[in-house]
Order: C-alpha cells, then structure tokens, then sequence
C-alpha cells in the first residue's frame, strides 16, 4: 500500500531529480515504506534523515563548485557565460546505515538486516522497521504495523548541473552571478528556484613585489540558495476495524519542500598561458539543507475507545490521526576543507573547464562556455 513514508521519499526524490536532472535515476527502487508515521513524527525524521543524508550532503557540495575555472580575475568589463556539470562521489561508508545503532521511540527491527542501504547506496534492502503492541484481547504482542525500508538508488553519485555569469569591474575584482527564477513543472506539480553570488578578488596587487610573481593569487567567496516543493497525495489507511473521522479535506495542501544554502570561501593561485590556465588551492565550505512537509498527514494507531463488544464506528480497534508537518529536518553538510586543482583550456572565445575537489565528498566537475577577457 502506499502511504505516508513512501510518498515523502518520493516526493524528496523527485524534488531532487528535477534539481538535478537526473532522469535515469527518478525510477529507484524506494521498497514499500508503508506506515512509519505510525511510529511519530520523531522516528521518522531520524529515518529520514539518515536515508537522504548523502544526496543533501553531495548536493551541497556540488552547489560549491564551479564558481570560478582560473585563479586570474576578470579584467574590466571581461566575462564569461558557463554550463557547468558537477558530480560528487557518496563514500562507501554513507552508502548504508545501521538501523541499531539509532534511537527511535517506538520503531524497533522487525526482520533482517539491521545494515540498511540509503538513497546513494543498493537498490535492494532486506531491512524490515515496524511497531509492535500488546492485544488488549489475546495478551499478546502483535505487530501493529511493518514496512521495509526502501532501496536506494543503486548510483553513488550525486550530479548536479549550473549555469552562471561572471563580469570583470575594477581593482581585479569579477562577480559572478547564478540564477533560475521559480520554474513550475506541472505535469508533476512541482517547482524549483536557485540564486548564488560570488566574488573573486586578485591579491598580487596587495603583496610587496606582487605584480611580478609567476602567478597569480586570489581569494573568492560563493554563496548558494537552491528551493524546491512537490505536491504529493498521502490518503488515509481504510479497513473494516479502522475509524476514520476526518473528511478528505483535512489532507490538502500537502507537499514537500526542500532549501539547501551552500557557502564558499577559497583561496587560488594559478597561472594563465596563451590557450590554457591552470590552477590549484585551499577552501572551506558548508551547507544546510532543509526538509520539510507542509500539511496534515493521516497516522494510524491503536484507538483507546475500542470495544469488540460494540457496532459503533468509533469503537473500531484502530483509529485515524493526523500529524500537521511531521518531517523538519535540517542536514548540515559533511563537507569543511576542500583542496581542488583545475585547467582551463581557451579556443578563441570557446572556454572548456574541468577541476576536481578533494574532500569528503569528493567532486568532479566540467563545464563549457564563451568568454572576452
């Protein structure tokens, strides 16, 4: 049946495949996730947060890359237009996790393996979480509900498309700007938005005997605002011994939503040739990402008014709940000290670029374009 916790990890999905354009990976197998909203919003924000932990971590990482393909400011009035692709490796080690070693309030192991994949990690999970209650009639303990966790993706990377421009002003100084304005994507009512700004700053100026260094020497600061929603349908369980007593309108207006703001602070030292500049250097970076879903969600539970001795509707064993925005997370990125090289290679106005960033999340990234100056 699909519910509550199979719909938010795939409303987080598409959100992030439409971010991403990764199309080939929107069909992951997610597993039937079932009713872990009966555990309580607080079991499910750990679940999740440690299932999606790797695409908000790479995501974040990627948000930090691209920003500039040489050490060497812009001169005036000089710019450039890119496309940039990055890709950031999940490691081995995020691409599981052990459901014992986490502390929930009332979900516990069900079934199988407690060493669970998450979204980067194997597409299969053999991983069984569920809530188990003592019958009030029998005595004894039942399971009250189950769900498997979901699989991942079976892709342990997390690419990322951007699209930037950067203008020379003065004192060897450029700003770059990356932009999306809100775009609606109705077919899957869904939307995504994106600004950053950066500034790149030359230092030889300031350095004594700077302007005759072999190189050149900058430092340069990045930040990134990515949001997105989703609209997603999450319907209330039905059976003969549950008691609804909501209409369907207390579930409108759900959704998932998704921000995630990356900052980078870099310093550069390169050298630019006739067709190709190289570069190299040291940066510290971090990101926040946010998840959240807005509106009322159905839980299903052990009803205390039930009574197998009564017709009533209201005495059923289990009763419908609703929980107003169970999941609020904030992932903070795994990434700090980043060390990156990279070259540039010029063809007349033709710019092509690639660079790698060594960090937890490692990050390759390419990226084509035009450019004067």
């Amino acid at each position: 049946m699909l519910t509550q916790f199979k719909y938010i990890v795939k409303g987080t999905c598409a959100v992030m495949v439409l971010s991403l354009a990764t199309v080939g990976t929107a069909h992951a197998q997610l597993g039937d996730a079932g009713e872990i909203l009966r555990g309580g919003a607080d079991d499910a924000n750990i679940l999740l947060e440690n299932y999606l932990s790797p695409f908000a971590d790479g995501f974040g990482a990627n948000l930090n890359t691209g920003w500039f393909n040489q050490a060497k400011a812009h001169g005036t009035l000089g710019f450039d237009i890119s496309l940039n692709a990055a890709v950031a490796m999940v490691p081995t080690s995020n691409q599981t996790f052990d459901v014992s070693e986490l502390v929930f309030s009332e979900l516990e192991l069900i079934s199988g393996s407690p060493e669970s994949p998450t979204i980067a990690g194997d597409e299969n999970s053999s991983t069984t979480m569920g809530i188990t209650y003592t019958n009030p009639q029998s005595g004894q303990e039942e399971v009250l509900t189950s769900f498997d966790i979901p699989g991942g993706l079976g892709f342990p990377y997390v690419p990322s498309p951007m699209i930037q421009a950067t203008v020379g002003i003065i004192k060897d100084t450029d700003v770059t700007l990356r932009y999306v304005p809100e775009v609606d994507i109705a077919p899957i009512d869904a939307s995504v938005g994106l600004f950053g700004f950066g500034v790149r700053h030359g230092i030889n100026q300031w350095l004594p005997g700077g302007k005759i260094l072999p190189v050149d020497i900058a430092v340069q600061f990045g930040y990134t605002a990515f949001n997105s929603n989703a609209g997603f349908e999450v319907d209330p369980e039905s059976g003969s011994d549950i008691y609804n007593p909501y209409t369907p309108s207390q579930w409108q207006g759900q959704g998932l939503e998704m921000d995630t703001k990356a900052t980078t602070i870099n310093a550069i030292v390169g050298k630019k040739l006739p067709f190709i500049s190289v570069y190299g250097g040291l940066g510290f970076e971090s990101s926040t990402t946010t998840i959240t879903t807005p509106g009322a969600y159905p839980i299903t539970s052990i009803n205390p008014n039930y009574d197998p001795q009564s017709n009533a509707e209201n005495t059923r064993e289990k009763i419908i709940e609703s929980i107003n925005a169970p999941i609020d997370l904030e992932i903070k990125g795994s990434n700090n000290i980043r060390a990156f090289v990279g070259a540039r290679l010029s063809i007349a106005i033709l710019r092509i670029s690639a660079s790698y960033t060594l960090s937890t999340y490692s990050s390759a990234n390419v990226g084509i374009g035009f450019g004067f100056r």
